[in-house]
């Protein structure tokens, strides 16, 4: 399936569910095949590292986030660069912060945000069409095997 976007901001879900998938999943080959051009926080990196940490444990977390970054096929952008952006966004919205940055960075690049799920707290802002930007979920495309 092709899926409606080439560059995109990655939430700290999608590199989870990248980073558990590994190699045979859809998203990792459509990256490496340069189908999709991700990007994200390093809010989100902070984000995919407690959270791995806590599934499998702290050494093979930062191993799995360590090769990632080494691998530099995810552009992770500084906060310090949108984070009035950020701001703004948490300031009128009642969204996560990592929810915030993902969102910033992509209206910042004018490019689609990719969430792992639809947490409860993005369906009314979404609805209200609070942001200037397209965002999509993995449980919607075809791209999460």
């Amino acid at each position: 399936m092709s899926q409606p976007f080439k560059e995109v901001v990655f939430d700290g879900g999608s590199i989870i569910e990248l980073l558990l998938s590994g190699e045979k999943s859809i998203l990792f080959k459509k990256i490496l095949k340069n189908e999709i051009i991700p990007m994200t926080t390093s809010l989100a990196i902070i984000e995919t590292e407690y959270i791995l940490c806590r599934k499998i444990g702290i050494k093979k977390a930062f191993e799995k986030v360590d090769n990632l970054i080494q691998s530099n096929y995810i552009d992770i952008h500084s906060l310090d660069l949108f984070s009035r952006d950020i701001s703004i966004l948490k300031c009128h919205n009642p969204i996560p912060l990592p929810d915030c940055a993902t969102i910033a960075l992509a209206t910042k690049n004018n490019i689609p945000a990719l969430f792992a799920r639809k947490e409860e707290e993005l369906k009314k802002p979404i609805k209200n069409k609070a942001f200037s930007i397209e965002i999509f979920f993995l449980e919607d495309l075809a791209i999460n095997d």
